[in-house]
């Protein structure tokens, strides 16, 4: 029970990091370059716990023996993140949350069924079907249906430019709207299904990778450390510039630095939960934990967010969602 509730407390710093990112992309004025910051800032954290407490040798002689991708989680993270603001444009917030939410669940279950990527092999039963279907569904509800009904209910457009759940713009873009959605709109929504697939498969190796090292901190440290590399080298070949002169300002938020400390805790806790829960329970109960850290995030107004009252249908969401974790967990 302790590792389904840390779980849902590691996925609800998910949208606080989010919300805290957020603010730091427009004090630098770049999703990339605030996340390389971020990334930077985790994994300068990461090392100086991982030398504080070991163990000792930091990287075991049999973790060498491990296949070369491995050591690759944080090139998964770096694709699932570059991805969403790639999906932006063409998919609309809405379907930008949930394309890479039916990927997430759908791969981690798969990896779990043909104990893929070395994982311990948990068979597909019928119940956990049933039981990620309305996990599925209660992220819909939460995340789609309440937020769209609470816009008609307001009379007022969504916040742009956020893919946090909750916050989501309209759902579909202009184009389909007008109808002339054609075989790229499907493109990239499998690509959206895609990045989420990703974001699964970085859970089984983190997991994978924290027994190897003896130790989930050292898996996230590697993690951290692959995708700052990766995110370097997105922000070299797209801007061309790694300048954060404009957050160095002394009137931004001291908070808005954090989020690279909040993506530690994160990953550290995929680590931790796959080797135990397996990827597929795992990433269903972090997920939860993600839309209710946004429900309440967005409930108060935190961390300079618009405020968007809790309605009954985030309620209704939440409880199936929950239903759905705990019939795949006691299956």
């Amino acid at each position: 029970m302790w590792l389904v509730l840390l779980g849902l407390c590691g996925g609800a710093l998910t949208p606080t990091q989010t919300a805290v990112n957020t603010r730091l992309r427009k004090a630098v004025g770049s999703p990339f370059r605030a996340s390389l910051v971020s990334f930077t800032v985790g994994t300068i954290a990461l090392i100086a716990v991982t030398l504080l407490i070991g163990p000792y040798p930091l990287v075991p002689a049999a973790a060498w023996n491990e296949p070369w991708w491995v050591w690759l989680p944080g090139l998964f993270g770096v694709v699932f993140l570059t991805g969403n603001v790639l999906l932006m444009p063409h998919l609309g917030s809405l379907q930008t949350v949930m394309m890479p939410v039916l990927g997430q669940i759908a791969a981690g279950l798969c990896i779990d069924a043909f104990g893929l990527l070395g994982v311990q092999r948990r068979p597909f039963t019928v119940f956990r079907g049933i039981g990620a279907l309305l996990a599925l569904a209660g992220f819909i509800v939460t995340i789609a249906l309440a937020n769209r009904i609470g816009t008609a209910h307001a009379g007022r457009e969504r916040v742009p430019g956020s893919t946090r759940p909750g916050t989501a713009a309209e759902g579909a873009p202009a184009r389909e709207k007008s109808g002339t959605a054609g075989a790229s709109l499907w493109l990239w929504r499998a690509f959206g299904v895609c990045t989420g697939m990703c974001s699964a498969v970085q859970t089984a190796i983190l997991g994978r990778l924290g027994t190897a090292l003896g130790s989930p901190i050292k898996a996230s440290l590697v993690s951290f450390m692959v995708g700052m590399l990766a995110l370097a080298v997105v922000v070299g070949v797209a801007e061309r510039s790694y300048d954060i002169t404009p957050a160095l300002r002394r009137n931004n938020p001291v908070w808005m630095w954090a989020g690279g400390l909040l993506g530690g805790v994160v990953v550290l806790t995929n680590s931790l939960l796959s080797s135990h829960l397996g990827t597929g329970l795992t990433v269903v109960i972090v997920l939860a934990g993600q839309v209710l850290g946004s429900v309440v995030i967005d409930h108060f107004g935190l961390l300079e967010t618009p405020r968007k009252p809790v309605r009954i249908l985030h309620v209704v969401g939440l409880a199936v969602a929950f239903a759905g974790i705990a019939l795949i967990r006691l299956t």
